[in-house]
C-alpha cells in the first residue's frame, strides 16, 4: 500500500466511525468550569469515554492558530505532556507530530505520532485540525507505551475579530495495563487543565499579538508574527 495512503485511509476509517458512534451514542453533558462545557459518550466494546468540549473565548482565531500549530509549546499546556514536536511535513497543512506523556507510577510513559490535517472553510471561516494516531509510524522507544489509538479534533469557528468559538473531540485509548478508572478519571481533568492554560498562554506574547497564521507559503511561526 502507498505509504501516503495510510494515514488518510485511517482518517475516513475513524471519521466513519465516529459517525456511526453519534448515531449509537448520545453526548451526556458532565460539568461546566469557567465557561468550559465538558461532555462525554460511551465507546463501542470499551469501558472508556469519547470526549466533547465547548467554550467560546475572548480570543482571536490568529492568537488560537498560531498556539495550536507550535507543537513545540504543547508541553506548557496539554495535560502531563512532556515532549511534543514536528517530524515531518507533508504539506503546508499535513503534518506529523511526536509527543510523550507521562503517567503516574508504576505505569510506564506513554508516546505517539499522530497526522494533523488541518482545513479551512474559504466562505466560512472555520477551521478544522484533525488529529489522528499513527501507531506503527517511528522506532519504539524504551520505557515507553506507544498509543495505539488516538484521534482528537478541534472546530474553530470566528466569532468577531477577537471572539472565537470552539469545539474540541477526544477519543484515545492508551494501551498496556491501565485501569479504566484511571484513564477516565485523567479524561475528566486533564481537558480543563489543559484548556485553561492554552488560552492563558494564547492571550500571552508572541501568540496575542499574532496579524495571521497562515500565508502562501505555510503557517507563520509565532515569532514572525509580531508586527514592526
Amino acid at each position: 500500500m502507498n505509504k501516503a495512503f495510510i494515514p488518510l485511509f485511517f482518517l475516513i476509517f475513524v471519521l466513519i466511525s465516529s459517525t456511526t458512534l453519534a448515531q449509537e451514542y448520545e453526548w451526556e453533558f458532565k460539568k461546566e468550569t469557567h465557561g468550559i462545557k465538558v461532555y462525554t459518550r460511551d465507546i463501542a466494546d470499551s469501558n472508556l469515554k469519547a470526549l466533547k468540549i465547548i467554550m467560546e473565548v475572548d480570543i482571536s482565531v490568529n492568537a488560537i492558530m498560531g498556539l495550536l500549530m507550535d507543537t513545540k509549546s504543547y508541553p506548557e499546556w496539554v495535560y502531563k505532556c512532556s515532549k511534543a514536536g514536528p517530524v515531518a511535513v507533508n504539506s503546508v497543512l499535513n503534518t506529523v507530530d511526536y509527543y510523550q506523556i507521562d503517567f503516574p507510577w508504576p505505569f510506564s510513559d506513554r508516546d505517539l505520532y499522530t497526522n494533523t490535517i488541518t482545513s479551512i472553510d474559504s466562505e466560512t471561516g472555520v477551521i478544522t485540525s484533525t488529529s489522528t494516531g499513527i501507531a506503527d509510524y517511528g522506532p519504539e522507544r524504551p520505557g515507553f507505551v506507544r498509543v495505539p489509538t488516538h484521534f482528537n479534533q478541534w472546530i474553530i469557528t470566528p466569532v468577531s475579530p477577537e471572539k472565537t468559538h470552539l469545539k474540541y473531540f477526544l477519543s484515545s485509548t492508551p494501551g498496556g495495563s491501565i485501569p479504566d478508572w484511571l484513564v477516565n478519571l485523567a479524561a475528566d481533568q486533564g481537558p480543563i487543565k489543559s484548556m485553561q492554560a492554552f488560552f492563558k498562554l494564547a492571550s500571552c506574547s508572541p501568540y496575542a499579538e499574532s496579524q495571521e497564521w497562515l500565508s502562501e507559503s505555510g503557517p507563520v511561526p509565532p515569532t514572525q508574527k509580531k508586527q514592526d
